[in-house]
């Protein structure tokens, strides 16, 4: 078993390796063949069988809980069969399977991608299109947002979902193989189409939310130890990055996103958070950061090169959480 074991550990760190590699060469799989989108029609068309029976807490959570399994059952069984027998076609499977996974977990080249789209409209003084381009990015109303709303918008956006999209996958992957990878992206899945406040989903969609963060409660809090190498590897200022940090990361409704939004408002010394409107009505947010800098287009650059900066500095502790396994097993 000991063998079986460190079998899987090997084909995980390889997929690990490519999977990175191949996101931020390639980025995004064809969305015909993506993990996500496939869980995400699911969802759409299970909904209504769940929320039929009363639309509260219950059915939500057995909802969720049923598309976990359905998902899930099948990838933590090539696992089994890994370790249970000594195939190597059945080692190629599930080796295929977790690159897959993980490749298709992590969005490193895409968030760059959403994110410079904004940058370059509003380069070229299209404010209208930027807005559209960042409603792709965030939930909120973009409509009536000026300029430098747009701007600390998407630095928002880039920080949060480092944690959400590249930190939190990766982690789940490094520790949990790819169980823990679609585990991860079917509770985020949930969180984005049925997490919300509203009359429809206060109740229904409230497991799925609790979920979500319960998942990236420790990835947000170490978000800091990956941000902070990064920090310093692209020259932006430390002692203001810990400061905001540590004085921000719990200004926020949700208990999560305040923890990357502080260190990247640190880093670049801009003011992010404030009022935002949802749905047309006006939503009251703490101010996060205390800089008398204005934000600047430039800003989103910066945020982009300091969110891929991150995502290297997550990918070399996973190759080092890895070679310390392979230690253990005796292959180095």
């Amino acid at each position: 078993m000991v063998d079986s074991a460190c079998r899987v550990v090997y084909l995980n760190s390889i997929a690990f390796f490519v999977g990175f590699v191949l996101d931020w060469v390639f980025g995004e799989p064809p969305s015909k063949f993506h993990p996500v989108v496939i869980v995400g029609k699911t969802i759409s068309k299970l909904e209504p069988l769940f929320y039929a029976k009363n639309g509260g807490f219950l059915s939500g959570m057995f909802f969720v809980l049923f598309v976990l399994l359905l998902f899930c059952l099948p990838v933590f069984a090539i696992e089994i069969a890994v370790l249970k027998t000594n195939d190597l076609f059945v080692d190629l499977f599930y080796e295929i399977v977790s690159v897959y996974l993980f490749f298709s977990s992590i969005s490193v080249k895409s968030l760059k991608k959403h994110a410079m789209d904004v940058y370059l409209y509003l380069k070229k003084g299209d404010l209208d299109k930027s807005k559209v381009l960042l409603s792709f990015m965030v939930s909120r109303d973009t409509e009536t947002m000026d300029e430098k709303k747009v701007i600390t918008s998407t630095v928002e956006s880039i920080s949060e979902n480092f944690v959400d999209g590249i930190l939190s996958p990766a982690l789940y992957f490094i520790f949990f193989g790819p169980v823990g990878a679609i585990f991860f992206k079917i509770i985020s899945t949930f969180d984005s189409m049925i997490g919300y406040k509203n009359e429809r989903y206060m109740q229904f969609g409230r497991f799925a939310a609790i979920f979500d963060d319960v998942l990236n409660f420790i990835p947000a809090r170490l978000s800091i130890v990956f941000i902070l190498p990064a920090v310093i590897i692209k020259g932006y200022p430390v002692v203001s990055t810990l400061e905001s940090f540590s004085r921000f990361r719990k200004s926020h409704s949700s208990p999560n996103s305040a923890h990357p939004m502080s260190a990247f408002a640190g880093a670049l010394r801009i003011n992010l958070g404030g009022n935002t409107i949802y749905g047309g009505i006006l939503v009251k947010k703490t101010i996060i950061g205390n800089f008398n800098k204005r934000a600047t287009v430039e800003d989103i650059r910066r945020a982009v090169d300091l969110m891929q900066a991150s995502s290297f500095v997550v990918f070399l502790f996973g190759l080092a959480v890895f070679f310390r396994l392979s230690l253990s097993c005796g292959w180095v």
